[in-house]
């Protein structure tokens, strides 16, 4: 089978020694997606409620925005509502993740100190997150697939919060975690994004004949309120699962930065 890291740019290129993916039956696609939903089901309002913001905050301008106003005046409102989408988006992640690990350590969830690591590892994770986006395009159109680069860096987020990290040392620690798992971890994310654009197209399909802007709005919202949140908690735990499957660490000890 072929290794998804070929053709990764040099620079994210892992390098692991012989052995280092000892226990590949370890990690589970079905044991991720069962804690993935498991912790968003204890933590469903705080978790919600930070996506929740952010879809709001793009989608109001989107919605409402009056169709014979001026050209300029629709493209100021909705590139200024989408530039803070990205910021509460990124910032939402940040915490979920963190809340996400602190959980699967056994520890109380505490969401204003997950509100506070999200604020001190804001800029790093927004630069991994931008990186993994541009890396991501750019993979369409040159050598390196972009499947091959959502897969290989599929947690750098929880990296980067975890272990604070920079960005490109977040990538190169994804990188090395995710190799010899590769297959699973893009069938994972791959599954959930064909789920969700399955959902989104029906629930299109559900509000349109019914009309009415509101329900449309409140019907988008719920929806990437609830996918984003399941999207941040799953990167968290196949971070975890991945560390605990190559490294052989206890759970607790994933994060003790966090202390």
């Amino acid at each position: 089978m072929t290794d998804a890291s070929a053709g990764l740019p040099s620079f994210l290129s892992a390098k692991h020694s012989p052995g280092e993916a000892t226990a590949a039956y370890d990690f589970r696609v079905g044991h991720v997606f069962a804690q993935t939903f498991s912790l968003l089901r204890r933590h469903l309002l705080p978790f919600l409620l930070l996506y929740g913001v952010a879809s709001l905050i793009l989608n109001v301008p989107v919605t409402f925005t009056n169709q014979d106003s001026a050209i300029a005046e629709i493209t100021v409102a909705c590139g200024i509502a989408l530039a803070l989408y990205i910021v509460l988006n990124v910032f939402a992640g940040a915490a979920v993740v963190y809340a996400a690990i602190d959980d699967m350590r056994g520890r109380p969830v505490d969401m204003s100190k997950a509100w506070r690591a999200a604020l001190r590892r804001f800029f790093p994770v927004l630069g991994v997150t931008a990186a993994v986006v541009v890396l991501a395009i750019l993979g369409f159109a040159l050598i390196v697939p972009a499947a091959i680069v959502i897969t290989a860096l599929f947690v750098a987020v929880p990296v980067c919060l975890a272990e604070e990290l920079g960005p490109v040392h977040s990538m190169r620690r994804s990188a090395q975690l995710t190799k010899g798992f590769r297959w699973p971890i893009f069938g994972l994310w791959f599954a959930t994004l064909m789920t969700g654009l399955i959902m989104q197209s029906a629930l299109d399909g559900l509000t349109e004949p019914l009309g009415g802007t509101a329900l449309s709005l409140a019907v988008q919202v719920a929806w990437d309120t609830v996918f984003g949140a399941f999207v941040a908690i799953l990167t968290a735990v196949t971070y975890r699962d991945l560390r605990v499957a190559k490294e052989g660490i206890d759970t607790d000890q994933i994060a003790t930065v966090f202390d």
